[in-house]
């Protein structure tokens, strides 16, 4: 395989070391410049994809992007190119690097083989208020177990084989290491419980998925409170519920960071089909046996769940990155720079698509 770059976001804590950049396992820049971060990541897939092409060799790309998350930034060429202000800038910029890929995909002649899927890991930071995101009519946003914090829009790509459509099928981001080892011809570990199901069915037959349950932890799960909420087809149970990254100005107490934890029993249940803003609990005689089958669905799935020790336990000094070991006044000390243009063949001079 080919190089990659991965970029770790560790310098937004009091004390940590400033945010490196990695080739590797080598550190390129510390800190890490965001203003051309986006263009060096966009460089080093596309030279990837292109050595890849040219030896014939099948690869697997994994794009990682730092838009639009806080820190949100753009390059120079993009900064004041929308009427949506920061937010509007980098999501500008980032739908110039995925037009980059996919120009690459096409002048390297590999469009037609290469099956892309474009998805986000959770909802809209509602504390950054309007540069967090919106959610639309999905309840509260990132850091909640509402709709508007796990549900999030996918696309996929492939041409010839994923036809032009949409689907209202239930997936998620664990199906998607199995549905690619099984495109790929491969064969998924049988060594180790997994998550994930095949949804080939969805994207290349618009047929059914094999998913038809969700389940639902928060930030911080334990497994004393166990699943906070279940999904099983259209219907949707809240063992607990509590506030997530939004603040006062924001219009739901629910969402709130302040709000506690609350549980509820019964599970408060919701028809996403009928109420996707998760705003009236089902209630009445004829919903019994389906609350209680979420009952007996939670309490099997705690049962059978296996938790483990935490790895993030504290802070150490020796684990931070720092390119320069050794030096002080640490970790300010941690600084250097290795040209991207020599690495990347970056150009400053951006164009839009």
């Amino acid at each position: 395989m080919q190089k990659t770059l991965v970029v770790l976001v560790t310098c937004l804590r009091t004390g940590d070391s400033p945010c490196p950049l990695f080739e590797n396992t080598k550190i390129i820049n510390q800190p890490a410049d965001f203003t051309t971060l986006t263009a060096t990541y966009t460089n080093a897939a596309t030279s990837f994809i292109q050595k890849n092409t040219a030896a014939k060799t099948p690869f697997y790309l994994y794009f990682a992007y730092q838009h639009t998350h806080h820190p949100q930034f753009a390059s120079q060429q993009f900064r004041n190119s929308s009427i949506r202000g920061t937010f509007g800038d980098s999501l500008s910029e980032l739908d110039w690097s995925v037009g980059k890929i996919f120009e690459t995909l096409q002048t390297t002649g590999v469009a037609e083989n290469t099956f892309v899927f474009f998805t986000a890991d959770n909802g809209p930071s509602l504390t950054r208020q309007v540069r967090g995101g919106n959610q639309g009519l999905l309840k509260c946003g990132k850091g909640t177990t509402y709709e508007g914090g796990m549900r999030v829009p996918a696309i996929a790509w492939w041409p010839k084989m994923v036809k032009p459509g949409k689907t209202m099928e239930m997936a998620a981001t664990v199906d998607v290491f199995v549905t690619i080892v099984m495109m790929g011809g491969g064969k998924v570990p049988t060594d180790r419980p997994i998550d994930g199901f095949n949804m080939a069915s969805v994207l290349l037959e618009g047929g059914k998925s094999l998913r038809d349950v969700y389940y639902y932890y928060p930030f911080g799960p334990s497994p004393s409170d166990g699943v906070f909420a279940i999904r099983n087809q259209q219907y949707k149970a809240h063992f607990f519920t509590k506030g997530g990254l939004a603040g006062k100005p924001y219009r739901d107490q629910d969402c709130w960071g302040s709000t506690p934890k609350t549980k509820h029993d019964p599970p408060l249940l919701f028809d996403l089909l009928t109420d996707p803003s998760e705003r009236f609990p089902l209630k009445g005689e004829e919903y019994n046996e389906t609350i209680q089958q979420f009952i007996n669905m939670a309490k099997q799935f705690n049962e059978e769940m296996t938790w483990h020790d935490s790895e993030i336990h504290g802070s150490s000094s020796s684990a931070m990155p720092c390119c320069n070991p050794g030096c002080s006044p640490f970790p300010s000390c941690c600084t250097c720079s290795h040209t991207t243009t020599q690495l990347y063949n970056f150009s400053p001079a951006l164009e839009f698509l």
